[in-house]
Formats: C-alpha cells, structure tokens, sequence
C-alpha cells in the first residue's frame, strides 16, 4: 500500500471525477467457511450485477495459485461503487475489509441470512455495526430482490459522509496513540500494557479502548480518534481466552478502519491466533510477553507525530450537532481535560479534605476522576505534598508467586511491610521531585542536602518507577528465602532486609524536617482493581488489599509520633475501591480495619445531569449557553417523559452511563442528518447503551460470581417486575444450583440490577452498606412471605434483554 495514493486524494478524486471510462463494480466480501453460504451470495450477486448493469467483484474471483492478493481485494475495494458484506458468519477477514470500506468513504449494505440461528443474536453482541444496519434475507432471490427494492445503488450513502465526517473537528492533529487491548490481561497483554503506560507516565498521549473499562466504545468514538492517532496498536488474543472472539471481532473492524484512514497500525497476536489473509502480512505473531514488547518498543519509536490540517476532506455536510461533546466517559482517557468539566460533588469534598477515608463506589461511579483532580487539588497548594499511587505499576503475578513461598504466618506481615515500603517510598520520591526541580541558582537547605546525600546512599533508586523498587525487593526476598527450612524469626528477618526496614526507619527521620511544615501530605491510592482478574486468587488478593488497609493505620501513627529522631507529619491516606472488592473484603476480613467509609453515589438526578452539562459548557464552541443544549440540541419529549427525566431514568447512575448515553444518541441524529436529538435518536441510543451496562455488568462482577451470565441471562422477556419466587424459577431454568440463589439474588440487588419494593409500587436501588441493610428491612415488612417479595429490574437493562415494562417511566429511589 505504501505506493498507493493517500485516502484524502482517492476521496476527492472520487468525489470530483465521474468514472466513466471503467465499468461500476460492487464489492462482495463474505465469509467461506460454509459452501452453501457461499453459493447464496455467489448466485445473489450475479442476479444483482445483470438486473443493476452493475459488475459484482467476489473476493473468491481473485485467487491466484490458491492464494488471495490482499492488495487486489482492498483495489477492489477502492475501485467498487459499493460494498455489500455478509455477516452471517462474522469472521475477521469480512470486518476488516468491512471496516476498510467504511474508512474509505464507500456505501456499505450489511446483510444475514436469517434462517440461520445465531445470526441475530451475532450481530446484537458485536454491537459496533448498529449505527449502520443491516438487511437480514433467506435465499439469493430475496436478497436479490431487496436490493432491487431498496436500490442502494442510488439511496445508500457512505457512513463516513453521514456518520464519520459530520462528528469530525475543523482540524485533526495526529497527536496521539490509540491502543485496542485485550479482554483478558494474561502475561503479554498485562507487560505491554505496563509499558505504554509507562511511556503515556513520560508524556505519551494514548487513548485506550480497554474491554474490561469501556466494554462497547461505538463507531462515533473510534473514527475520530483514529483519525488523530499518530498510530493504531490492536492486541488479538488467542482463541483460547475468554472473550476473545467477540473483542478480536471488533478489533479486526478497528484495524480495518485504520488502515482505510492510511494511518499507522500494529497489529499484535498471540501465536496461536490464527492471522486471516486479509491482514496476515500486517500482523506480527509473538511467543513471548519479552518479544510482544520489544516489537511495539520498535514501532512506536518509529512514528511521527505530525500536525496535519484535514479540515473537511469531502466537503460534505456538517451537522449542526457536529461541536457537541461530552468528553470521554472512561476518565483515563481524558485527563488532560477532566478539570475543565469535572462535577464537584459532596464525595469529591470528602476526598479533598477527609483525613483517612476508604471511598468505595461501583465501576463508572469517578473514583478515578475524583482521585485524580483531589490530587491535582491538594497538590496546587504549595504547602501540601500529594502523592497519586496506582499499583498496576508493579506485576501482580510475580507478587502472588512470592506470597505463595512464605509460611501462612508470615503472609501478613510480609503484606504489611510491602505497603509501607511502597507508602514511604512513594513519599520521598516526591520529595525527591520536588527538591531536583528547583532553579540551581536556589541554594539547598541542610535538611535537603542530608536527603539528596541519604538517596545516594541505599540500595533502591527513588528515580525509579515504583515498580522496579518492588521488583528489585521481591527478587532479593525469593533470592534468599527457603520456607522449609527458615524459622518464622528468620522468614521475617528476610521481609525486612527485602524491604530494607532499617532503612526505611532512617528515612523516616529524613523526611521529618522536609515536611513537617507541611499542611498536609495527603496519598491517594486508586486502581486496586486491577488485580481482580478472571483466574485470580481472590482471597490472597483481599489480603493484598486488607494489608494497605493495616499499613495505612500503622503509618498515619507512626507519622504523628514526634521525638528526638523524628518530626510529626500531617499524613493521611484515601483509598479508592469497587464496590464488589469491598463486599468481597468484609467477608474476608477477620477484623476490618475502622477506617472510615464514604459511598461516592450520583443519585441525585440534577447532579448527574451536571456531568453533560459541565462538558457541554466547555466544549469547543466558545460561549455556549447552556439552555441551548436543553432547547435547541436534545428534544423537549421522549415517550411523552421531559427529556431530562427520561435520561436519568434509562442510565445506571454514573457519570460514565451518562456521558455514553449521550454521546451514542448525539451520534445517531448526526446519522439521520437530524439538526437535533429527537426521542428515534434517543431510543436508538438506548439499545445501544444497553448492551454496554449488560457488558460493563459482567465485567465487573463475572469475575466472582461463575453463574453471573447465565443468571441474567434467565431474565430475557421478564416482565419488569418480578417476584422472589419467579427469579429463583429462572435461576433454576438457567442451571443455578438452589444453594446459589440468595447469593446472587443479593449481588444482583447489590449492582443495581434489581431493586427492591420497600413501599407497595416504591422501589429502591440501595448501595453497599447501611442502605443496603435499611432496604431489606423496609422490603421485608410489606410481604407476609419472602417468595412474594417483589424487585424490579432496572431500565438500564431492558432493551438488550427484551424486559417488558410497565409503562411508566420513573426514577426508582
């Protein structure tokens, strides 16, 4: 391809210059694995091309030597008047070429043979084609006659004129990386993962499509970050992982799109993925997670980040809701411009000024975003010192395979000691920061020339990323440790060598003079998740995260203590966890620590609208009032409901719901050329959204509860309201052991799934905690017997499971 001329002049080439000296083409690209399959869309085609006077182009047609020439089917591509794929068998090769087309501003018609059984429900879970449709047939000749009905040829328009260009910005800078991973974090993903992060730490720019924190990210959020990629980074998972088919699906679509658009790509597969042809010779196959990151190392320092102006490369037209965003709902992926919207809530002045407060809320609810802009907040103020820390920095598996060598009663202890060293470590290596970036015509004082002196003198490098610190400390630990024959005394002797105990101590009285001026040093410790994995050790993980919660109490005592070594620090810890891991704890620990615990909850409906209409205000267009959004952009009406109450009731309460919500209805009235929302926009969006809380569900609580997916799967056509006795029927027909259903009764409570009736027709999504305990004794009161104790299954969840309502909207308590 690299011969080829650009994207932007074959579009305008195309756009301008009729073609009349070759004869029309119509691309077919369909999967063949099956011969019948084959046979259909062979024998439809060539009806179509004699009743169109049309040419049709079969991939099968340009086979040479039993070979097919990749370079010749994207020709045929580029060369096509139109593009019909068939996806009713969705291989990789069709969704490339598929999303190949769509980059390369082509008309795309999308069809499945309906007779087939999993062809629908195919193309509900790969959800990324919604936006464009499709027509479902039974033979040749009625897919044949379809086409002569509906005449594509003259109706169809490309996506990239009605969808893609329209959401685009006046101009494009190619600035940033976007990185597609992979579902599961098995050993190459979670190393290249570590890596990028690492370079983003050292000013990277990269937009993340992570599967396990934004499961379904639409067709309107890829193009316009692919087109501002200075480089695309897909990650193919073996077919051996979990998932892996749905998410290699969409990344193949992903690919495509990017290679249409001539922007960089890296395609990366595990080695027993199976490369399709179209993309064989694109994709590099590793063996190792070392040669996985040695070949994205050698890519990524091989692009450019230019500033390229493509204002309106085809001239099309641009909607009227084409400056409207509401940012991006992962918080990971806009950092940069999180503060100009962020919503200060009651649990953000908590986190600002609270002094040791473990925050717990569920995925999406901003722990993230609020333990970014806390740190961003204490740490403008000079006479503070804020220390952010995220533990992906280090590799839970070497951590765990440690853990696993120690005697059961040193396993605490050990745990304790590796949050403290991580803790303090942290601490001076901010201090460490802070010190280095003065000017050098600003003299040190005592204090900080003893620190700079102390540095150069122990044995782990405080320059260093935290997790080479703890690297180093646990190859030391397993270098020197033999459980079988050490004593306790001695194993905890090793533990404290390791993470240089004595050393710590000294530094302990290092940092006195440096901060005890300070108003408050303040760590925020977030992203505890990440070692919430499928296939982990769920209790040695809870340990993990019972022993910060230990470390926290013993440090914030030992930074208070003062005496003739040591200064008083004003020290305090927040601690942000999932809702599922917190549950998981209190059944886990013996003693839970009394740190004080604070929900962050969005369940006021006017608070959570503030999340879009903050980002509305600040969004490109300079001056943007913000009744314009309620009065010119959204519909007044859905379904008869004020729009902003229709809004609140469909989303789960979260920021990130929300912001989806909105983004994906904003992007189907661009679809429809609309100069507005309007409610179509908004029910479509609601599917949509649907099946991406039902993913995001699984996600996070699947990992603990095996029965999750088939347990909700047990409620497809439920009415909306439903009794005990019902759920645990559907329980039975999903295959739930009996001793199972309380338990995931209650965690489907627990995630909002379902709620409770604490008053007859009043219902009650509760959160973890008290409320929880307050709502079960409210519902517990109105029914003689448990079986009839009723729960409603929340909206959010109707469209993708065909729940029947009852007709009202509302927003339950």
């Amino acid at each position: 391809m690299g011969n080829e001329p650009s994207i932007w002049s074959i579009l305008r080439y195309s756009s301008t210059f009729p073609r009349e000296e070759a004869a029309l083409t119509i691309f077919f690209g369909y999967a063949a694995e099956r011969r019948s399959a084959t046979e259909t869309i062979r024998t439809a085609a060539i009806r179509i091309g004699e009743e169109s006077g049309v040419t049709p182009v079969l991939w099968e047609d340009m086979l040479v030597d039993g070979t097919v020439v990749i370079s010749e089917v994207l020709r045929a591509i580029d060369d096509a008047e139109m593009c019909i794929f068939d996806l009713t068998d969705q291989t990789e090769n069709v969704l490339f070429e598929a999303g190949y087309a769509v980059a390369r501003a082509k008309p795309v018609w999308l069809t499945f043979d309906s007779t087939v059984s999993k062809a629908k429900a195919s193309w509900k879970e790969l959800a990324l084609l919604n936006v464009i449709g499709y027509t479902a047939y039974r033979n040749s000749n009625d897919l044949a006659e379809q086409f002569a009905n509906v005449n594509p040829l003259a109706t169809l328009a490309p996506i990239y004129d009605a969808l893609i260009e329209p959401s685009l910005d006046e101009g494009i800078v190619r600035d940033s990386l976007l990185y597609c991973l992979t579902f599961e974090p098995f050993e190459a993903s979670n190393r290249l993962s570590l890596f990028l992060n690492s370079r983003r730490d050292r000013g990277l720019n990269m937009k993340v499509s992570d599967p396990r924190e934004s499961t379904l990210d639409p067709l309107t959020w890829f193009a316009p970050n692919i087109l501002k990629s200075a480089g695309v980074l897909v990650h193919f998972a073996g077919p051996h992982r979990n998932r892996a088919s749905l998410h290699n699906r969409r990344h193949a679509f992903v690919a495509g799109m990017a290679y249409g658009f001539d922007v960089p790509i890296l395609m990366l597969a595990e080695g027993e993925y199976t490369a399709p042809f179209d993309y064989q010779s694109l994709l590099y196959k590793y063996e190792t997670a070392e040669e996985c990151v040695a070949i994205a190392r050698n890519w990524l320092d091989s692009l450019a980040y230019e500033e390229i102006n493509w204002s309106s490369p085809r001239g099309s037209h641009r909607s009227s809701l084409s400056g409207i965003r509401f940012g991006e709902h992962v918080a990971e992926n806009e950092l940069l411009d999180l503060p100009d919207y962020f919503v200060e809530t009651a649990a953000f002045e908590s986190v600002v000024s609270a002094r040791d407060t473990l925050f717990v809320g569920h995925r999406g609810t901003g722990k993230t975003a609020n333990a970014t802009q806390a740190f961003n907040q204490v740490s403008a103020n000079k006479t503070n010192l804020a220390v952010l820390i995220k533990p992906p920095g280090f590799e839970f598996a070497g951590l765990f395979a440690v853990i696993a060598k120690l005697p059961e009663a040193q396993k605490d202890y050990f745990l304790d000691s590796l949050w403290r060293f991580v803790i303090q470590t942290e601490i001076a290596a901010s201090v460490l920061a802070r010190i280095e970036s003065k000017s050098v015509y600003v003299p040190h004082e005592d204090a900080e020339e003893q620190f700079l002196s102390y540095t150069k003198s122990v044995s782990f490098d405080l320059r260093s990323d935290m997790s080479i610190r703890v690297e180093q400390a646990l190859n030391h630990l397993v270098a020197t440790l033999n459980p079988i024959q050490d004593t306790a005394e001695a194993t905890r002797n090793l533990i404290n060598e390791a993470f240089h105990a004595n050393t710590l101590a000294e530094l302990r009285g290092h940092l006195g003079p440096l901060l005890k001026d300070k108003k408050r040093v303040a760590v925020f410790v977030d992203n505890l998740d990440k070692g919430w994995e499928k296939g982990a050790d769920f209790r040695l993980v809870a340990r993990l995260i019972i022993g910060l919660l230990t470390a926290r109490g013993q440090l914030v005592r030992d930074f208070e203590k003062q005496d003739f070594w040591r200064d008083r620090i004003k020290l305090s810890l927040a601690i942000f966890l999932r809702s599922d891991i917190f549950d998981y704890l209190q059944k886990e620990a013996r003693e839970p620590d009394k740190l004080p615990i604070a929900t962050i909850t969005w369940r006021d409906p006017e608070t959570l609208l503030g999340v879009i209409e903050n980002r509305f205000t600040a969004g490109d267009t300079k001056d943007r009032a913000l009744r314009l959004l309620w009065e010119n952009y959204f519909c007044q009406e859905v379904e008869g409901v004020p729009t902003r109450a229709y809004i609140t009731s469909v989303v789960l309460p979260r920021p990130r719901d929300i912001v989806y919500f909105c983004n994906e209805a904003v992007g189907r009235a661009i679809d429809r050329h609309h100069s507005r929302v309007e409610p179509a926009d908004f029910l479509s969006a609601e599917e949509t959204y649907s099946q991406y809380a039902y993913e995001a569900l699984l996600v996070e609580n699947g990992i603990t509860i095996p029965e999750m997916e088939d347990a909700l799967l047990g409620f497809l056509d439920s009415p909306e309201i439903i009794t005990r006795e019902e759920i645990f029927a559907s329980f039975n027909t999903a295959g739930l052991s009996s001793e199972t259903h309380e338990y995931v009764l209650k965690k489907l409570v627990s995630v909002s799934f379902l709620g409770l009736e604490i008053r007859h027709g009043v219902f009650t999504y509760p959160d973890v905690g008290s409320s929880m305990k307050k709502a079960y004794a409210q519902a517990a009161k109105i029914f003689a017997s448990p079986e009839q104790q009723r729960f409603r299954i929340n909206r959010a969840f109707h469209a993708f499971l065909g729940i029947t309502r009852n007709g009202n909207i509302d927003r339950p308590t």
